[in-house]
């Protein structure tokens, strides 16, 4: 499967809500790098810092530009998530990594650490 796709399919999980199967898109020892924070390395860390963003009733990610080389994809983005009632959203350019298994190997997300406090205050 094409590194873009992998990555589509991997943003269509995310929308439906389906966290395991995104994490089942992710290698075991995946890092996951929110530029303005420090890196999650492999799945026990990601999802432990997963846990720490408010309960969420739903997700869309809305990619508004794709582009791939190779096992490297960039994503330019909108990340929005429903909580308590209400949609916040977050501008993000992201990076995906894909090893040679097909999973993603490295996940990195740039965004504005200020419109992310002020979306999710």
């Amino acid at each position: 499967m094409h590194a873009q796709q992998i990555v589509e399919d991997f943003i269509a999980a995310w929308n439906r809500m389906d966290i395991a199967g995104a994490f089942a898109m992710m290698a075991d020892d995946a890092v996951w790098h929110n530029i303005p924070m420090g890196p999650a390395k492999g799945m026990s860390e990601i999802q432990a810092v997963m846990a720490q963003f408010p309960p969420t009733e739903g997700i869309e990610f809305i990619t508004h530009h794709i582009a791939s080389n190779g096992n490297v994809v960039l994503t330019e983005r909108t990340d929005k998530f429903l909580i308590d009632g209400k949609w916040r959203a977050l501008r993000v350019m992201g990076t995906f990594e894909i090893n040679d298994a097909g999973k993603i190997q490295n996940w990195r997300d740039y965004f504005d650490m200020a419109e992310m406090q002020r979306e999710f205050a």
